[in-house]
């Protein structure tokens, strides 16, 4: 097919363009598997330090009224 003067193969450039389009979504798609395992694992680390906040928070109070107790 001829635009402006260039004999532009339609065809495969098409065929060109749907191969670079399905690579480009498997790629995106390995991302988004990765980023769902990082994601998982981060909260399950935010949950482990919210644990260990609280517990933290309890041991300190515990620890002041001890102190209290000693006045």
């Amino acid at each position: 097919m001829y635009i402006f003067g260039i004999d532009i193969p339609i065809l495969e450039l098409l065929v060109i363009f749907s191969t670079v389009v399905v690579v480009y979504l498997v790629i995106l798609e390995f991302e988004f598997r990765q980023l769902r395992v990082i994601t998982r694992k981060f909260d399950s680390e935010e949950l482990q330090l919210s644990n260990e906040m609280r517990e933290l928070r309890k041991e300190v109070g515990n620890l002041k009224d001890i102190i209290k107790g000693m006045k």
